[in-house]
């Protein structure tokens, strides 16, 4: 099952704003029926409750490419170097945080993607891999 968090939208046609659950976190062989909307962007759909717009939020998502040992962040909006290289950083600080971490963050490929079609092309060798 995939990790959920509630984030707070503001409708784009309405204005209403209410709270909505979104995907922080997949892991592949446990959530392949996601695998799909992840392929399309549309893995954080939203509604608003009030005037029924459908909005498909661009948001992080951390995907976890079991068994391969491989993460990897999907974040639209990590357009630039800067932004990709923080969340490099922002990883490596956490593995490094203990001896355990350490050793499972040096056997983990990780890297950041922003742009869908490079995401739809990992996802898809994964499923050529493991279907």
């Amino acid at each position: 099952m995939a990790n959920t968090s509630n984030t707070e939208v503001k409708c784009v046609k309405c204005k209403n704003v209410y709270e909505a659950e979104v995907i922080d976190h997949v892991t592949l062989d446990e959530d392949r029926e996601l695998i799909k909307s992840l392929r399309t962007g549309k893995a954080n759909r939203v509604q608003c409750p009030k005037c029924k717009k459908v909005m498909f939020l661009d948001r992080s998502v951390v995907i976890n490419f079991e068994p391969e040992n491989r993460i990897v962040v999907y974040d639209p909006s990590a357009k630039k170097k800067t932004d990709k290289d923080q969340l490099i950083a922002d990883y490596n600080s956490v593995v490094s945080f203990n001896e355990t971490l350490s050793e499972i963050g040096g056997e983990t490929e990780f890297s950041v993607v922003s742009k869908l079609d490079e995401l739809k092309g990992l996802l898809k060798e994964y499923e050529k891999a493991h279907s």
